[in-house]
């Protein structure tokens, strides 16, 4: 279910992305407040972000990332969003990197 919630989300609009959902309707509060919160997202710099054939590796999560499941980014910089309990990390939901196109 949460990550049927977080693909409405990324879907929405980028400047409406955790305020509506993509048929324009308002997200919930208690959606918002429990999905993709503040402390989920983490803005990268570029040195931050290390590439590999196939994967990307980030600087503070233990995980690497396919870099097939990367999403462009709209404003070019990197952003991966992931929780973080206790010392254990959630898997990814959703990783934005610039694109060269």
């Amino acid at each position: 279910m949460k990550r049927l919630l977080l693909a409405a989300l990324v879907l929405a609009s980028p400047a409406a992305a955790h305020d509506q959902w993509s048929n324009d309707m308002p997200i919930p509060a208690w959606i918002k407040a429990s999905c993709c919160g503040k402390a989920d997202v983490h803005h990268l710099r570029p040195d931050q972000v290390h590439q590999t054939e196939n994967y990307y590796e980030v600087d503070g999560y233990r995980g690497r990332i396919e870099r097939k499941v990367a999403l462009p980014s709209e404003d070019g910089d990197y952003w991966i969003f992931y929780s973080e309990n206790g010392g254990v990390q959630s898997s990814v939901w959703c990783f934005f990197v610039p694109m060269a196109y």
